[in-house]
């Protein structure tokens, strides 16, 4: 297997998709291109216009032991889209491509990757939920490292905004596992495991590309006024945070990538 570097074959000059420089070049934030006027031989290399740019490091990415850190390659092909990766994480901003290939750290790019929708139906002395989450990406929500992982947080609120039920308390991954999405990878005793050490596959609990998963909740319905669902977005598990003291704080707090929310009357 080749990764990285090492899955490409390099040149001695400056290579883009077409061949030329644009007004903007590789920064649309800038005025203009700081390499225009400079002698720089540019090559056309069509392979930059599709995914296969990309697969050298996001493809298969293996430990050691055999264990899939990132498969985001396989989940690209599984889901047969027509889409590249440069046409999300490359948009076109002021007729140049916009280099900064937003991600899992970018709060708009996560905003755009689900759609989350809530129905409630109020009964006697309860009320069912269904939450229906969908991936609009094609691959894997979250992909890429196997410590990523998003989580439904539903909660049932009174007219005077007091939380009345919640799904969990502290985080669903023991309280309610059906809310967490996420890849686990563990040694032989199956307990979670680092990257590096890991020896299996625990559980991929993450949404395939394009999926709709329906979670369903019977809740109380006792002086509940409104039903609210957010999805978090999580760079790092929670067990990663607690081992690892020094982190930035974008690190370490969850991003609301989703909400939706319904009065019950």
């Amino acid at each position: 297997m080749r990764l990285g570097l090492k899955a490409y074959e390099t040149a001695d000059v400056l290579q883009g998709p077409h061949g030329f420089l644009t007004e903007y070049g590789e920064n649309p934030n800038l005025e203009e291109n700081p390499h225009l006027g400079k002698e720089l031989p540019l090559e056309a290399n069509s392979s930059m216009k599709t995914s296969d740019a990309c697969m050298g490091c996001h493809d298969k990415r293996n430990n050691s032991h055999g264990v899939a850190l990132c498969d985001t390659g396989d989940e690209y092909v599984e889901s047969r889209s027509k889409d590249t990766c440069q046409s999300c994480h490359m948009p076109i901003v002021k007729a140049g491509a916009d280099h900064s290939m937003r991600g899992g750290h970018s709060i708009s790019m996560l905003k755009r990757a689900v759609r989350l929708d809530i129905t409630t139906q109020k009964q006697t002395d309860s009320i069912n939920v269904k939450v229906q989450i969908e991936n609009l990406l094609p691959h894997n929500m979250p992909t890429g490292a196997p410590f990523r992982n998003i989580y439904l947080k539903l909660t049932a609120l009174s007219a005077n905004g007091d939380v009345l039920w919640q799904n969990f308390k502290l985080h669903p991954a023991k309280e309610d596992a059906q809310a967490f999405f996420v890849y686990v990878i563990t040694n032989d005793a199956g307990v979670p495991k680092p990257p590096p050490l890991a020896t299996k596959v625990g559980k991929n609990t993450r949404l395939k590309p394009y999926e709709t998963r329906v979670l369903t909740y019977n809740l109380p319905a006792t002086g509940v006024d409104l039903v609210r669902a957010e999805l978090y977005y999580n760079l790092l598990t929670p067990g990663l945070i607690k081992m690892i003291k020094k982190l930035p704080e974008d690190l370490k707090i969850p991003k609301r990538i989703a909400w939706d929310e319904k009065k019950i009357h």
